[in-house]
C-alpha cells in the first residue's frame, strides 16, 4: 500500500479529517508511525522514516513530536485505549469474571488482529514501552481480582500471575499476526489461561471455544 492511500485510509487520518491543518498532519505523522512500527519494529523505526512514510520533512515531524519515543507512545496508546473502549462497552452487562475474561481476552486478540498495521504496532510498542504495557496489563489485573473474590479463581493473583496471563495473550497475539495461527490461538490461549486459575476444565473449554460476536475497531 503506497503512503498516499495509507493517508487517506488512516484511521488517525480519518479522524482528523475535520480539523486544522496542523491537526490533520499530526494525525498523517501518526498513520505513518503506525505503518512504520509494524514493518520496521521499535528499535529500527526512525525519525526519518515515519517523516519519509508520511511524505513531509524532518521538521514537520518535529513541530509535532519531540522524537520517536513520543510518537510511538501516543500512537501505542491512542490504538490501546480505542481497544479498551470497545470491550468496557461490550462487557458493561457480564459480571461473571470467567466470563469476563475469556470475552476479554478473545476479543482483544480479534481486535488487535482486525487491522494488522495496528496489531504489530501495539505489539512491538507494548515490549518497547513499560507504560503501556502496564495500562494494558491493568484491565487484566482487575478481572483476575474480581475473579479472585467471586471465587471462581482459585490460585493467588499476584504480579507474577498477571505476567504469565499476560505473556500467554501477547504469545497469541505474535501467532495471528505472524499467520502461525488462526483465530484459534485466542480460544486455546484462554482455556489454557482458565484452567491455569483453577477454572474446572469443563467449564474453562466451554468458556472459551463459545461463539463470538464481532467487534471491530
Amino acid at each position: 500500500m503506497t503512503s498516499r492511500v495509507m493517508r487517506a485510509r488512516g484511521a488517525f487520518a480519518a479522524a482528523a479529517r475535520n480539523q486544522r491543518k496542523a491537526g490533520r498532519t499530526r494525525a498523517r505523522l501518526m498513520d505513518a508511525a503506525v505503518q512504520v512500527l509494524a514493518r520496521d519494529g521499535f528499535e529500527a523505526a526512525s525519525v526519518n522514516g515515519i517523516a519519509a512514510e508520511a511524505e513531509v520533512a524532518n521538521g514537520t515531524f518535529y513541530l509535532h513530536f519531540r522524537d520517536k519515543e513520543e510518537i510511538a507512545g501516543t500512537v501505542a496508546f491512542g490504538i490501546a485505549a480505542d481497544v479498551a473502549a470497545r470491550l468496557d462497552a461490550a462487557m458493561t452487562d457480564i459480571d461473571d469474571a470467567v466470563e469476563r475474561v475469556s470475552f476479554a481476552t478473545r476479543q482483544f486478540l480479534n481486535l488487535a488482529t482486525s487491522d494488522p498495521a495496528w496489531g504489530w504496532a501495539l505489539f512491538r510498542a507494548a515490549w518497547a514501552l513499560p507504560a503501556l504495557r502496564e495500562q494494558v496489563v491493568a484491565y487484566l489485573r482487575a478481572d483476575l481480582l474480581r475473579g479472585r473474590r467471586q471465587g471462581v479463581f482459585k490460585i493467588e493473583i499476584d504480579a507474577f500471575t498477571v505476567e504469565m496471563f499476560a505473556s500467554m495473550v501477547m504469545t497469541a497475539l505474535f501467532a495471528r499476526l505472524s499467520g502461525t495461527a488462526g483465530e484459534e490461538a485466542g480460544s486455546k490461549a484462554t482455556e489454557l489461561a482458565l484452567r491455569m486459575l483453577g477454572v474446572s476444565p469443563a467449564r474453562a473449554r466451554r468458556v472459551a471455544w463459545r461463539r463470538l460476536a464481532g467487534l471491530s475497531l
